[in-house]
């Protein structure tokens, strides 16, 4: 098996979407049991949420890490390589590791007929066994309750800001989407979660957890003592305690204090090593900022109104009053005039564009949803690429790349940005 090799595979494992999303975790549970249960093999951490818990998932990693414990994370989608799935000791695995994984389990992929998010957790599964990770971080794909991942038995389960987003398949409220999420809780597992606005989703996670005899921790601003941001830091307090984020936005404060609280639960309790970790903590694509061409380029991989809303929120404290020319694709299964209205609140200039994939909206379909009070200049390229050289071509000091993973890869493999 050759590096040659892992783009083949690599696209033999997408096209298993074609077998599309298929609900329940009996596959799962048998492919895992024939492969010798391997996420047995070290203690777990599982972390479900609508918006943030990639964020959530790297701080809690990067402090593991800083403790001396060998650790994995498995997160989806990747922006660029398709080893950024499988992170071991916070580096993006090498493609060969990856690539023995599936050659022994392939037909255990193919007896159960996995789709292709089944067949790379179970590939996570094994990958952190052989790699002798002795903690696993686990973000779910999609909902919870029946999420590949969802067999784990974890130390913790963790869940961020539960919004609106695949109503398709999670329900078509908050309350629905919030069950399915909370379909993570296992039996006297402590649940830690971002304290809702909602108290009928609060009120759920309570039930859930008394049915399940699990411990229930809200984690809220008011246990934090937020007291300085910068353009390269925000310090805060968390239950007195000081710690410092060079992750962009005033909402990952929040995701930090969600992580400190779940790494409590987990018996993570020196506060140096924790202090160090939230420190330490990078994420490609979550208001990433470079500097590029002469230009600062802003990377957001925020796909639906919440995480609009808080990219917005962020550029206000970062670059407020500064021309800024968005270049956005967005999918099509999402809340697109919800995603825009934030969007058009800040740019000067929007670009709308399309990546490639048949999940992209047409840029036609998303100019027909622009505010109609957007004030700014509106231009279609349906190109990622040629966007973006419209986009320098243009007078912006500042360019946000936004809407999708689908759109910041294109940009990032154009501009050749290597995400880690």
């Amino acid at each position: 098996m050759t590096q040659r090799d892992s783009r083949e595979i690599i696209e033999r494992l997408f096209s298993r979407t074609r077998h599309g999303i298929k609900l329940g975790l009996d596959r799962m549970l048998a492919a895992s049991d024939e492969t010798g249960n391997p996420q047995n093999a070290y203690s777990s951490i599982h972390v479900a949420g609508t918006n943030g818990k990639g964020s959530v998932c790297a701080y809690m990693e990067a402090v593991i890490r800083s403790t001396g414990f060998r650790t994995g994370l498995f997160t989806s989608p990747h922006i660029v390589n398709f080893e950024e799935r499988f992170i071991i000791n916070g580096n993006p695995v090498p493609t060969l590791k990856w690539l023995e994984v599936y050659c022994d389990v392939e037909n255990i992929i193919e007896k159960y007929n996995l789709t292709f998010f089944e067949a790379i957790t179970l590939i996570a599964f094994e990958l952190f066994k052989r790699e002798k990770v002795e903690w696993a971080i686990f973000e779910t794909g999609m909902g919870g309750r029946l999420d590949a991942t969802n067999i784990i038995v974890p130390r913790v389960s963790v869940i961020s800001v539960i919004g609106m987003d695949h109503t398709e398949y999670l329900g078509k409220n908050l309350s629905s989407i919030a069950t399915e999420k909370l379909g993570i809780v296992k039996k006297n597992v402590p649940l830690v979660m971002l304290k809702s606005p909602q108290s009928a989703i609060e009120s759920l996670a309570i039930k859930r957890c008394d049915e399940m005899s699990a411990p229930c921790f809200m984690v809220s601003e008011d246990h934090s003592g937020e007291y300085a941001t910068n353009v390269n830091s925000t310090n805060f307090l968390y239950n007195g305690k000081k710690f410092t984020t060079t992750l962009n936005g005033k909402f990952q404060v929040k995701n930090a204090m969600v992580a400190i609280k779940a790494l409590e639960c987990a018996g993570f309790n020196d506060i140096a090593s924790m202090a160090d970790g939230i420190a330490s903590t990078i994420l490609p694509g979550r208001f990433q900022i470079l500097e590029l061409l002469n230009r600062i380029v802003v990377f957001d991989v925020g796909h639906n109104p919440n995480a609009a809303e808080a990219m917005a929120d962020a550029l206000k404290i970062r670059f407020d009053g500064l021309p800024m020319c968005f270049v956005t694709g967005i999918m099509k299964d999402k809340d697109i005039a919800g995603i825009l209205s934030h969007y058009c609140g800040m740019a000067t200039r929007l670009i709308l564009t399309k990546p490639k994939t048949d999940r992209a909206a047409p840029v036609e379909y998303l100019s027909g949803l622009v505010p109609a009070g957007f004030t700014g200049i509106c231009e279609n390229i349906p190109d990622v690429d040629m966007a973006l050289a419209v986009a320098l071509g243009r007078g912006e000091k500042i360019i946000c790349i936004t809407g999708s993973f689908f759109t910041v890869s294109e940009a990032m493999i154009a501009l050749g940005v290597d995400p880690y």
